[in-house]
């Protein structure tokens, strides 16, 4: 097991699990959460806005992945930051000011995914961490 997750495809395998449990909290923000629908505000261009920042974040790490996959490692530290920005962003952040647990938005599946968040982002970004040491390291010796 720790051979995997200090693996290439282990480390993007932890990324893309980071990025489904962004993609869970965005749905259930979208639905249940009042202040993120007041956030959206009901103008057109006021919520193509919100959608566009999503957009750019998951299109970007999207990218990133893809980059990891190849081998590039501007992919690694794009996926890294991303994983980190869900993990405290969004995960810690609504731990400690937004919600903390329990947390009243659809208990218990509002915790699950917060917890998601912190834990599978921390995780990602750990094994990413490995993989741009691991290259570094390969390449010094070189």
């Amino acid at each position: 097991m720790s051979t995997w997750f200090m693996s290439r495809n282990g480390a993007i395998t932890l990324s893309v699990v980071a990025f489904l449990t962004g993609l869970a909290r965005l749905m259930l923000d979208a639905r249940f959460v009042s202040e993120f629908a007041n956030f959206m505000g009901d103008q057109p261009g006021q919520v193509a806005m919100v959608m566009l920042v999503y957009i750019v974040f998951f299109g970007g790490w999207i990218w990133a992945l893809l980059a990891a996959v190849r081998g590039g490692r501007g992919g690694l530290i794009g996926a890294l930051v991303f994983s980190l920005l869900l993990a405290l962003g969004e995960g810690l952040t609504a731990l400690l000011v937004f919600c903390p647990t329990p947390c009243p938005t659809i208990s218990p599946l509002g915790d699950i995914i917060i917890w998601a968040n912190l834990i599978s982002g921390l995780v990602a970004a750990a094994a990413l961490g490995l993989q741009l040491r691991q290259q570094r390291t390969a390449s010094n010796a070189q």
